[in-house]
């Protein structure tokens, strides 16, 4: 019974057991695995009850950490068996930590304390590890230090103390970023509105306020301002800083112009520039030329300017455009002329031209009359049309009528008187030869018709004795003359006899005309040459002189036999109609040469025609009574050059006397003119009461001369 209760006994402690007969006198236990924990750096010791077995290591060694094989033997020396020892660490190590500190600061404060410590009882002293370092910064407020000791076999303590920072605020925010110093523009009157942007730090407070004597958004004068800004924090701790805002005023005024304009020339041109600034408002705007003056023909170009009080300045322009639309207005035209016939063609018509002037170019030289002064007018009515072109292409007209009429007779010259016998006892039938030869020997010739019509009012039948016959001439303008010739009929002589001879015709048979007729007019006076017939019979020139107008009373001013005749009883400016007919020794004419002349008064006086001139060109006229000054125009470029061609006319001047030099240099029309070699036209105007009025009288003449080196 003993014994089984040993065996419970040694099966509850864990042990093996070996069993032996009953009879033996000592029980063998062989210890089972075990786990001890280590008391110390080598271990621990364990003790062991194995029975008689001898074990190896003894119990009571010092078991390593880890697992040891403890080996045992009978007393035959015999292996009996083994186990296991195990030696484990799981005992944290001890840790100690400082208590908790307090300590005072301005802020986030450097705090040191002694450091941590720990023992374990395998490994010894063992180095903590914490979360807060011994000399780290430490915020404001309470700050909890974990602190953390762990063994070579993972066993590990904690523990902790808090670090208290107290705070003690005695310093000022600190400025952040603060505005640059900074130039604007002015935007109005008053400156100009600033935005900005400051801020500011504190070591406690994290939202210090800041206020500035300008807040941002703010209108800033004109000039420099300073802004003093000041940062407070919750402790009333301050800080001040500044920056200068400086609104300058650099942009120009806005200038407002007028539009190009275009304008007829006389035009008072008006115009109101306008100007305003940011600053200022409206400032005063100024051109030049300015509003209300003269401007010339052309494109002018107006600059305009306007300052402000800060000396900014706008400028600008437009452009001015007078035109000539105004076509030159013709005066001193002629009435209507009626002229007498001269020829089937008609006849040579010489008028005065009219008189062109413009209100910019003055007077026109080139008027252009169609047909032309001295053309060939035909039988009727024709309509003269007059024209002038200034240099801006405008045209003026004027026209007048010529007619041209034929109211000359027909020059008719009867046959001869003659004598015939009669061919029956009463007389001659007027079929019969010698009748009929009588009837047809008259003459006829007419300035204006080539062909006129001749009648008589011979009898059928002229009896014996004198007949006086009356010849008729018409002309196809119903113009008649008539002249008378006898016919003496004799009686029929006798048969078988011999008649006395009769008396030979009467001669009437007109001389031949004057020949090469050349008419020079003058002035005041009219030269006529020719060259006679050179007829045996030819006795001597008539010439009678008229005006060519219808109806004039007609004047014999030369008889004689010479070639030439010099006509000084002439007015200048009429055209005068001269007949030039040859006369025989018997009296009869010839029907007669018709010459036209028109003296005219020449006014220029120097430069002579076709002159040519070295130097300067001093021009004089003659003095026109009532003119209070004279325009006189030159041209460059021949003899027909006027003031349709622009370029070509390079003076225009107004002297109050009948003389004017040009020197060598010389300004028209904003240029600067030379003298230069060529061939130079020059006219004359007399000018009547003021010149606004532009009142001229008719060309007192034109002439060409040449520049030479």
């Amino acid at each position: 019974m003993r014994r089984r209760l040993v065996l419970l006994a040694l099966a509850l402690l864990g042990l093996g057991a070996a069993f032996v007969p009953l009879g033996s006198a000592r029980v063998q236990v062989l210890p089972s695995d075990v786990t001890i924990e280590a008391t110390g750096p080598g271990g621990a010791i364990y003790a062991y009850d194995a029975g008689d077995l001898s074990c190896t290591p003894a119990s009571g060694s010092l078991f390593p950490l880890g697992q040891t094989t403890v080996s045992c033997v009978d007393s035959n020396n015999d292996p009996a068996g083994s186990f296991v020892v195990t030696v484990d660490d799981t005992t944290p190590p001890a840790i100690t930590v400082p208590a908790d500190i307090s300590v005072n600061g301005t802020g986030p404060t450097v705090v040191t304390y002694t450091e941590p410590t720990a023992t374990d009882i395998v490994d010894g002293p063992i180095t903590p590890t914490c979360s807060n370092h011994s000399g780290d910064t430490f915020p404001v407020g309470q700050t909890t230090v974990n602190c953390n000791a762990e063994d070579a076999a993972h066993n590990s303590a904690s523990a902790s103390f808090t670090v208290t920072v107290n705070l003690v605020d005695n310093q000022a925010p600190t400025f952040t970023s603060v505005p640059p110093d900074t130039t604007i523009e002015a935007t109005g009157s008053g400156g100009a509105a600033f935005s900005y942007s400051i801020s500011a730090s504190d070591n406690v407070d994290p939202s210090p306020s800041i206020a500035c004597d300008h807040a941002s958004g703010s209108t800033f004068p004109l000039g420099a301002t300073v802004v003093h800004c000041t940062a407070t924090d919750a402790s009333n701790n301050s800080a001040s800083t500044s920056f200068t805002v400086t609104v300058q005023d650099t942009t120009p005024p806005t200038l407002t112009l007028p539009a190009d304009m275009n304008v007829p020339v006389g035009t008072t041109v008006t115009f109101s520039p306008t100007a305003n600034d940011l600053v200022d408002g409206a400032v005063a705007a100024s051109c030049s030329p300015s509003s209300g003056s003269a401007f010339p023909l052309g494109t002018t170009t107006v600059h305009c300017s306007a300052q402000d009080s800060h000396g900014n300045s706008a400028s600008g322009s437009f452009n001015v455009t007078v035109a000539d639309g105004t076509p030159p207005v013709l005066t001193n035209v002629p009435s209507a002329l009626h002229v007498e016939a001269n020829s089937p063609g008609g006849s040579v018509v010489h008028f005065s031209s009219p008189t062109a002037t413009d209100n910019v170019d003055g007077p026109i030289a080139n008027v252009v009359c169609a047909p032309a002064s001295g053309s060939t007018f035909p039988l009727g009515t024709t309509t003269v049309t007059c024209s002038a072109t200034d240099s801006s292409g405008n045209t003026g007209t004027a026209s007048f009528a010529v007619s041209v009429v034929d109211t000359t007779p027909p020059h008719l010259i009867p046959p001869g008187d003659r004598s015939v016998y009669a061919t029956t006892p009463a007389g001659i039938y007027d079929a019969d030869e010698a009748a009929n030869a009588f009837l047809g020997g008259y003459t006829v010739s007419d300035l204006a018709d080539a062909h006129p019509a001749v009648t008589n009012d011979a009898p059928n039948f002229f009896l014996v004795g004198v007949t006086v016959v009356t010849f008729t001439a018409r002309d196809a303008s119903g113009n008649t003359s008539t002249a008378q010739a006898s016919l003496d009929v004799r009686p029929m002589p006798e048969p078988g006899t011999t008649p006395p001879p009769l008396p030979p015709p009467t001669d009437r048979t007109p001389p031949d005309d004057v020949t090469n007729v050349v008419v020079t007019s003058g002035d005041g006076v009219v030269t006529i040459t020719w060259a006679n017939p050179k007829a045996s019979d030819f006795n001597h020139v008539e010439i009678s002189r008229s005006t060519t107008a219808v109806g004039s009373a007609t004047q014999v001013v030369y008889s004689g036999s010479a070639t030439s005749f010099r006509d000084k009883l002439v007015l200048n400016g009429v055209e005068y109609r001269y007949i030039i007919k040859a006369v025989d020794k018997a009296g009869n004419d010839s029907e007669g040469v018709v010459a036209v002349a028109f003296p005219k008064a020449s006014g220029l006086l120097s430069p002579k025609a076709g002159a040519r001139v070295k130097k300067i060109v001093k021009f004089t006229w003659r003095k026109v009574k009532g003119a209070k000054y004279y325009n006189l125009q030159a041209f460059y470029g021949g003899t027909r050059v006027f003031a349709a061609t622009a370029d070509a006319k390079v003076l225009s001047a107004w002297p109050t006397k009948p003389s004017f030099v040009l020197k060598r240099t010389w300004k028209y029309a904003g240029r600067k003119r030379t003298l230069k070699p060529g061939v130079y036209t020059w006219y004359v105007w007399p000018g009547f009461g003021p010149r606004s009025s532009a009142e001229y009288g008719e060309l007192i003449g034109s002439r060409s001369f040449t520049v030479v080196r």
